[in-house]
């Protein structure tokens, strides 16, 4: 603390301020009853708010002034301004004072302001102190003020012995010691003090263990609760249980669930209602009429291509079995084996614009054609080198004819001379006949018995020998040729037999095929009517069912199914126009379910809707069971819980108290210390008036001397 100035007014006769300058000594010096202990009495009164015990009678220059001897004059007023700092802070302690009769009223205040820098002179420095910022303590009782003050730093007691009017005269006391002299008596009241306030502090310290037990047992069973509500409400997510369990307040939140969950327990019974009058409403013969028809329309919309495909799959059975009727009266007119040259004139039916992959016998159906037309072509072939040579086109003819040129090619390999008799060649019944001339077969019969089978030629009498063999060359070459022709003509006759008797074969699968297709169409036919029902039945359905005009339909061709879909589709379009009105009046109730499923089938928005209500009451149903769960646990634990609650509390209030009482023993046993209490009060007492006094007489070293 540092005094700054003091500020008198018709106090004690005391009128002007006393500048305090820091760091210097301020020496108040005068005349006997000048008024020189006025100041400090004034100082002492205003510093030193008086205290409720007794003072001593008579007269002392250090005993503290009454109020009423402030002012001595009737109906006078007097005040006193004390400006001083502490730890930066400027403080002005205002005291006024007036007297009317007999006593005398005072009033006190203490502000506080900002530190300043503060000019020298006394007249700018009272004058820059009053003009600042001055905020009011609240403080308006003697009482007040001394508690301010400690709390300040500022004790009363200590400045009772720096300030008084015969400081100087106490110096040499303080520094030998006899200011702090305590009498045995209040020796002997501190020391017992001292006593009881260990023995009580010992005990409220073992009382301090008792109650940390109390309240970690207390804190342990409210944990346990904890893990108990949180097993109960593990199905209910919604529960915080870190913000139920909040120390202080677990009863208070516990009431709160227990009031919430039993508004939630009294509404699901009318949510669940709610909830079961609309299923029956969505679950009415009406909504399954039109769940069904919407359902069955459906399903033959999406069937239009397989209506358009079975009626095309009819029609080219059909076509099919025309064309396989027409191939099989063909084919049965297929030349017998023993005449297979009728394929000449044969007419193979056309096929190039058929699709065998349609057939089930595709390949021998095919091979038909390919093997009566191979045949034909060797057939051709064959009798084209027949009508060359002029063989009839007969298999056995041109065998015939083969053996025949065979057997000359041999008779010319080895012809004979012109030797023996002439005779007759002729042709009978398609073979060759040797005649020989009557005269010579009568000179010779040996020409009629033992004949050679094989012709023999020679070479003619007018024929010279070159020129003969050089026909022989020629002829071989040529009978070679016709032997090759004629063998592949044969051969291809041969071939040709063999394709069209496979062919023949083959004709039977046209009946096997024709019989399949039959069975096809008869299949395809049923489906095809039954489909056909199925799209007139339901589009009929629905028109009644919905209320809606009916017009005919026409399913015999893809054009008209192409146009029939698109008036049942119309159709379709108003009756789900109706169901979804006649839904969304139904679900008014429910704007969310309706805003999920929007755009959406109303056949579908019913279905989802039946099973998502069935969901809800089983979760309505569950959530049930599991609040009940929960309001009896909160039920059977809340009273527990609170008086848990109750007992911390009360434990923290006394923990509080003890920790006070504690601290106040523990201060009260250290302050009762007489020893400490002496010692200290006579080092800064002694540590004071040395620095004081050497401030006051710097010349003076005896005291410097003395320690």
């Amino acid at each position: 603390m540092r005094l700054i100035l003091a500020n008198f007014d018709k106090v004690l006769g005391l009128k002007g301020c006393i500048n305090f300058e820091e760091n210097k000594p301020l020496l108040i010096y005068g005349e006997n009853i000048a008024g020189k202990s006025n100041i400090i009495n004034v100082l002492r009164y205003c510093l030193i708010p008086k205290s409720k015990g007794k003072e001593r009678k008579g007269y002392s220059e250090e005993k503290r002034l009454s109020k009423d001897e402030i002012l001595l004059e009737r109906n006078s007023i007097g005040s006193a301004e004390i400006f001083f700092e502490q730890k930066g802070k400027f403080y002005k302690l205002y005291y006024a004072f007036s007297r009317g009769g007999k006593n005398v009223r005072q009033v006190q205040r203490l502000y506080e302001s900002d530190g300043a820098i503060l000019p020298k002179e006394d007249g700018k420095r009272i004058h820059a102190l009053k003009n600042l910022q001055w905020r009011d303590l609240g403080v308006s009782t003697s009482k007040a003020l001394k508690e301010k003050l400690v709390e300040l730093g500022i004790y009363p007691e200590v400045l009772d012995i720096l300030i008084s009017a015969s400081n100087v005269r106490n110096f040499s006391e303080a520094i030998n010691g006899s200011v702090v002299r305590v009498p045995e008596i209040i020796a002997a009241k501190i020391s017992k003090l001292h006593d009881n306030s260990g023995k009580y502090l010992e005990n409220l310290k073992k009382l301090h263990g008792v109650i940390v037990l109390e309240k970690d047992t207390c804190e342990k069973r409210i944990k346990e609760l904890k893990i108990s509500f949180s097993e109960v409400t593990k199905n209910l997510p919604q529960f915080n249980i870190d913000e139920i369990f909040i120390k202080g307040r677990t009863a208070e939140n516990l009431e709160k669930v227990q009031q919430s969950i039993s508004k939630e327990l009294a509404s699901i019974p009318e949510r669940t209602g709610e909830i079961r009058e609309t299923l029956a409403l969505l679950s009415s013969e009406k909504y399954d009429l039109w769940t069904k028809a919407i359902e069955s329309i459906t399903t033959v919309l999406a069937s239009k291509e397989e209506l358009k495909n079975l009626l095309s799959r009819v029609s080219n059975i059909q076509k099919l079995q025309e064309i396989l009727a027409r191939w099989k009266v063909a084919f049965d007119q297929l030349p017998p084996d023993t005449h297979p040259e009728g394929l000449l004139t044969f007419n193979i039916p056309r096929y190039d614009d058929v699709d065998f992959s349609a057939f089930t016998n595709s390949e021998i159906i095919k091979s038909i054609f390919t093997c009566c037309e191979e045949a034909k072509e060797l057939m051709r072939l064959a009798n084209t080198v027949c009508e060359k040579y002029k063989v009839p086109f007969k298999f056995q003819q041109i065998n015939e004819v083969i053996k025949a040129y065979e057997e000359l090619l041999k008779a010319i390999k080895k012809p004979s001379e012109p030797t023996g008799d002439p005779a007759l060649i002729s042709q009978r019944n398609g073979k060759t006949l040797v005649s020989i001339p009557l005269d010579v077969a009568l000179k010779k019969v040996e020409y009629l018995k033992g004949v050679e089978p094989t012709p023999l030629v020679h070479r003619p009498s007018e024929m010279d020998e070159a020129k003969f063999q050089e026909e022989i060359s020629r002829l071989q070459e040529e009978i070679r040729l016709y032997l090759s022709e004629l063998r592949t003509a044969k051969r291809k006759l041969t071939e040709a037999k063999k394709l069209l008797s496979r062919a023949k074969k083959s004709r039977e699968t046209l009946d096997a095929e024709i019989k399949l297709l039959k069975e096809e169409e008869q299949k395809n036919s049923r489906k095809l009517t039954r489909l056909t029902d199925d799209w007139k039945t339901s589009y009929d359905h629905m028109c009644k069912v919905f209320g809606i005009r009916y017009e005919e339909i026409d399913l015999s061709t893809p054009d008209s199914i192409d146009k029939s879909y698109e008036k049942i589709l119309e159709k379709y379009a108003i009756a789900q126009g109706i169901f979804e009105l006649d839904l969304i009046q139904h679900l008014k109730k429910y704007p969310e379910i309706l805003d999920t499923y929007k755009g959406q089938k109303p056949t579908d928005i019913v279905k989802k809707i039946r099973e998502e209500f069935q969901k809800m009451i089983e979760k309505l149903s569950e959530l049930q069971r599991e609040y009940q769960k929960v309001n009896e646990w909160i039920l059977s634990n809340i009273t527990q819980a609170e008086a848990l609650e109750n007992n911390i509390k009360t434990i923290e209030v006394v923990s509080v108290a003890l920790a006070i009482s504690q601290e106040i023993f523990a201060r009260m046993y250290h302050k009762t210390d007489i020893n400490r209490i002496i010692e200290e009060l006579a080092d800064k007492i002694e540590v004071s008036v040395r620095d004081i006094y050497s401030k006051l007489f710097p010349e003076d070293e005896s005291l410097d001397r003395k320690s």
